[in-house]
């Protein structure tokens, strides 16, 4: 699963709305809508802010999908 389908299942999972979601970030709701529908990807800043409102590890989400923000571990 792509991150911005991730992003939108934790959006809906704490029950807030885009326009909630995107007041905070102060963002249009049209750009969080873009990003839940991979159309655009998040910057570092917006997804620090998404892991803060969601309470999820972003490293990990990012991880998941391939993106390290360090050198991947090694498999043994």
């Amino acid at each position: 699963m792509k991150i911005g389908h991730k992003l939108k299942k934790a959006r809906e999972s704490k029950r807030l709305s885009q326009q909630e979601v995107s007041d905070r970030l102060r963002i249009s709701q049209k750009t969080l809508s873009n990003i839940e529908s991979n159309k655009t990807q998040p910057s570092v800043l917006q997804l620090a802010a998404l892991g803060d409102i969601y309470k999820m590890d972003i490293l990990k989400l990012l991880s998941e999908n391939g993106i390290y923000l360090s050198p991947p571990p090694q498999s043994l």
